[in-house]
């Protein structure tokens, strides 16, 4: 079967996108008794408190504008993608 390149550009981000949700995932989870935590084990320290991102203000693909606080209590992913 012969696939075209928006074919295969569209597997590989979904394959890549994955890859980033299991590892995210995996190291955001607290671990349960008896599983390691990998954050710790790379020298990383949790943070004691969340910390609101600043508000700031980006068109969507419609034009439309967006502020970070229209979407708050809501999980929110950022892609900055450059095509160059």
């Amino acid at each position: 079967m012969k696939f075209g390149k928006i074919s295969i550009s569209a597997f590989f981000h979904l394959i890549l996108f994955s890859l980033v949700l299991v590892v995210f995932l995996k190291t955001t989870a607290l671990p349960l008794q008896g599983e390691v935590d990998y954050l710790t084990e790379m020298g990383m320290v949790k943070a004691n408190q969340m910390i609101d991102a600043p508000d700031f203000l980006l068109p969507d693909l419609e034009g439309n504008k967006r502020r970070l606080s229209d979407f708050q209590g809501k999980f929110v992913m950022l892609n900055f993608w450059a095509t160059w």
